[in-house]
């Protein structure tokens, strides 16, 4: 979104990072550079709330952010994306964990209440802001890069049905345990390949760390299945990379997805691993049929949420919201 601000509408744009990003030809500023020493464990609600009480966020016109944060100022514009149902999240964790994200949903919800403008991804996250009577929405969509994530010609890493899961495992929301205990249960017929977590090998669990978004596509295409097991999900970006290189996805129904991608994938429920079993086994005796669908879905993903496409159209409402209200 940053680089398409000054590709698309010639906006000089700043990207608010953590620790400096070497790789990224943008401007940056860099929260450990900013912060006082003395203060640490900075997340995104403190370093924005940080930056907003300093005076740091008035040299913008414009701030965005993924998620309703504090970027809100006196004179900026603020234009935040949020993909699905907050509450919704509560209700499905588990208890402590639900205790743990409380908070932080309502941080959100001030965030984007105090937004002059909010990217809504789901009908889900439209039923979710009119519930908290967040009115200055419109919708939008997440995106995938198709110059990487396309299909592709790569050896399979096992004769077995290999699975494939992306993502921050130790997170007890994206539900992984669930996942390798039904992975376990069918060791002689499937390999799940664990990205974006660290752990120790065993029997048919295989952990390969973070890995980048070249050898991330090599894995969705390796692999026969995407399994997105998590107990909530917003517009998963994982489901639309995996679309996008023509691999199924077989997903938890808690995982928000937009209407028109809705039809090509495969639901399960993530408190029973029974259901998760099942829907594996299914897979595997119909991958033909799966095979189908993912190729009309991988046309879609391509036509519709492709990186260009999508980053022009949400900057361009930004510009425009932002312009109106200036005048």
């Amino acid at each position: 979104m940053a680089q398409a601000f000054e590709k698309y509408h010639g906006i000089r744009t700043t990207l608010g990072v953590f620790e400096r990003r070497p790789n990224i030809p943008l401007s940056q500023l860099v929260m450990k550079e900013v912060f006082p020493k003395r203060l640490t464990g900075y997340n995104a609600a403190w370093a924005t709330w940080y930056l907003n009480k300093k005076g740091i966020l008035d040299e913008f016109d414009i701030t965005f952010s993924f998620g309703g944060f504090f970027l809100k100022t006196k004179d900026n514009f603020y234009a935040c994306h949020e993909c699905g149902d907050l509450d919704l999240l509560i209700r499905t964790l588990p208890f402590t964990s639900g205790i743990v994200a409380f908070p932080i949903t309502r941080i959100h919800v001030l965030g984007m209440k105090r937004a002059n403008l909010v990217l809504s991804l789901t009908r889900e996250c439209d039923e979710f802001l009119e519930r908290h009577e967040i009115k200055n929405y419109v919708r939008a969509s997440n995106f995938v890069d198709t110059k990487i994530f396309k299909p592709m010609r790569v050896p399979r890493p096992s004769s077995k049905f290999n699975l494939l899961f992306v993502g921050r495992g130790e997170d007890p929301r994206k539900n992984l345990k669930t996942l390798i205990e039904a992975c376990l249960r069918l060791e002689e017929k499937v390999n799940l390949y664990v990205v974006g977590t660290k752990g120790l090998n065993r029997k048919n669990i295989f952990y390969l760390g973070r890995v980048n978004d070249e050898e991330l596509a090599r894995w969705y295409n390796r692999c026969e299945l995407l399994v997105i097991p998590s107990f909530w999900e917003g517009l998963p970006v994982v489901s639309l990379e995996a679309m996008a290189c023509g691999t199924p996805v077989l997903t938890s129904k808690f995982a928000s997805m937009p209407e028109k991608l809705q039809k090509f994938i495969r639901t399960f429920n993530p408190y029973s691993r029974e259901d998760l079993e099942k829907n594996i086994v299914w897979a595997i005796e119909n991958y033909e049929e799966m095979v189908k669908i993912s190729e009309k879905a991988h046309r879609v993903v391509v036509r519709e949420f492709n990186k260009e496409k999508v980053t022009k159209e949400e900057t361009s409402l930004i510009v425009r919201a932002f312009l109106k209200g200036a005048g």
